[in-house]
């Protein structure tokens, strides 16, 4: 996957994709996959929006049956099935507990049914079904939860994922396809003629260069800049397609041991989430309004008091801000639904918009990261019908690029041998490589044959999150990240494509050696300044 906006500038392309979170990347690949001559430009890094922001879940969405959005809900319980196929190593299932107490909105029968119902629209199998259990079971498998109150509780399964690797790997398979995809690419200009978009002008942030591209028909999904994008179009009326609502997580330590949790939030219409998460547990999340800069989003004291309440609220000792590491908050750009709603109550529908100024661009509003491959099969059908043209493939059989695996688990314990014994590595640094790279992790690992240097441990990246080490990245994986993903900066790989994910904002003394890596001759880009990490 080669940086190359000049060659990108010279093709004549059927489509035009402005935006590489996972919508314009599920997109791309799907067009790509269809036979159209497509290109992909993102303003900063893939995924460094929303789409790395996300909860990382694989999910149907149990509290939209509450709203009878049951379109949505199977929709999402097919994706994840289907994810489950093509791409295992970003789909890992979790079981989830959901404790009942007294003055829960919902009772046990209304679980018993809602789970059923879940059931029914779509799970992997009779052991991924619900189960309901007693209050004295819920407290046996998780002995941390608060006992008084507990009337009971069930078990169901949801999956987890790396939403920045899931990004990733969908613009790589784009690409593959034959796809022309760039980061730090940014639209400044749109031209336009009779109501029909003819070009971008697209600015290179690692040069300051400047390039005209053109395309039969354009896709914009920017996500929280999707009406900034359209803003740039002659006619714009100043309309709004999206509310923007913040979301903020935080890692806290291991409380729900191996299982994950779903509970409510005491006195209102809400849920929050707990799972295992790098030797921790991830909690989120918020929903509040948010105007201003996107860019400028981040987690305040306010929401992290919100989400130690929530959380207090079912455990026998309290956690505290103490024990609270690494905050992030992210965007959720969904379809303007009317503006009394709470933001829980907006539909997370996705909502494609045309504009009669703009008649062959598409904006995307909305949508969610577990079915934005259905999203972008769809977008990609009407963009073909739009052309007169007929898709050769879709993303329904597709493997992803690390999905050829077979039976998961198997195979990582194959993979996990041959690493150590091929490679002289140790076993966590293999299996976390296997699980992160999937079938790929061998394209990792290769080069290390003629450069045993490449197995070196970067200094400062063996980060510890509540007492759990991950072990240290290798030079290998830099490499790798660089040469195959387009990584430029130091964030892109540490934050994004290491499979850390956002734990890289303790990986700080990482950043000079990664530099050096990804500054190689024949990297993605020589000339891109490096960010501290995490910024």
């Amino acid at each position: 996957m080669k940086r190359d906006l000049e060659a990108l500038a010279r093709q004549k392309l059927d489509l035009l994709v402005i935006g590489g979170g996972i919508n314009g990347a599920a997109t791309a690949r799907d067009a790509a996959l269809g036979g159209l001559k497509v290109a992909l430009v993102e303003a900063r890094d893939f995924s460094s929006g929303t789409s790395s922001r996300s909860s990382k879940l694989i999910h149907g969405g149990l509290r939209y049956l509450e709203q009878f959005d049951f379109k949505l809900v199977r929709e999402a319980r097919q994706e994840r099935r289907r994810l489950q196929r093509l791409a295992p190593h970003l789909a890992r299932p979790v079981a989830f507990l959901l404790p009942i107490y007294r003055g829960n909105p919902f009772s046990p029968a209304k679980i018993r049914l809602g789970l059923s119902v879940y059931d029914l629209l779509g799970n992997l199998g009779a052991e991924d079904r619900h189960r309901m259990i007693s209050a004295s079971q819920a407290s046996e498998m998780m002995p941390t939860l608060r006992p008084d109150g507990l009337r009971a509780a069930a078990m169901y399964h949801d999956s987890g994922t790396d939403d920045a690797r899931l990004t990733i790997e969908t613009v790589v398979d784009a690409a593959d396809h034959g796809a022309a995809v760039a980061n730090y690419a940014e639209v400044r200009a749109i031209a336009s003629s009779a109501g029909r978009v003819t070009a971008v002008e697209v600015e290179d942030a690692l040069s300051g260069r400047r390039f005209e591209v053109a395309a039969r028909f354009f896709v914009n999904a920017a996500g929280p800049w999707v009406d900034r994008v359209r803003a740039l179009v002659k006619g714009f009326d100043g309309s709004r397609t999206v509310r923007l609502t913040k979301g903020t997580h935080v890692v806290v330590p291991p409380v729900t041991g191996k299982l994950a949790l779903l509970a409510a939030v005491p006195g209102e219409d809400r849920i929050f989430v707990m799972w295992p998460w790098h030797g921790g547990a991830m909690l989120g999340t918020t929903d509040t309004d948010f105007e201003g800069d996107p860019a400028g989003v981040a987690p305040g004291q306010a929401d992290v008091d919100y989400l130690l309440r929530a959380a207090n609220s079912v455990f026998a000792e309290p956690l505290t801000n103490a024990e609270v590491r690494c905050p992030w908050a992210g965007l959720r750009a969904l379809v303007l639904d009317g503006v009394n709603k709470s933001p829980s109550a907006v539909t997370r529908e996705s909502r494609l918009h045309q504009d009669p100024w703009a008649r062959n661009m598409i904006s995307i509003c909305g949508g969610k990261l577990t079915t934005a491959r259905a999203l972008g099969e769809d977008v990609a059908r009407q963009v073909a019908s739009h052309l007169g043209m007929r898709l050769e493939g879709s993303s329904r059989r597709a493997p992803f690029p690390g999905g050829r695996t077979g039976p998961f688990e198997p195979f990582v314990r194959r993979s996990v041998e041959e690493a150590e014994r091929e490679f002289h590595i140790a076993t966590g640094v293999a299996e976390r490589i296997v699980r992160t790279y999937g079938s790929r992790w061998r394209a990792v690992l290769d080069p290390v044959l003629g450069r045993p240097e490449l197995t070196e441990p970067i200094p400062g990246s063996s980060a510890s999150i509540n007492g759990h080490e991950e072990g240290p990245l290798l030079a290998a994986e830099a490499r790798f990240a660089a040469h195959e993903e387009m990584a430029v900066k130091t964030d892109d790989f540490l934050l994004r494509r290491s499979g850390l994910n956002w734990t890289g904002t303790l990986l700080q003394g990482a950043s000079e050696a990664v530099k050096r890596v990804l500054e190689c001759p024949g990297a993605a880009s020589t000339d891109a300044a490096p960010v501290r990490v995490g910024s």
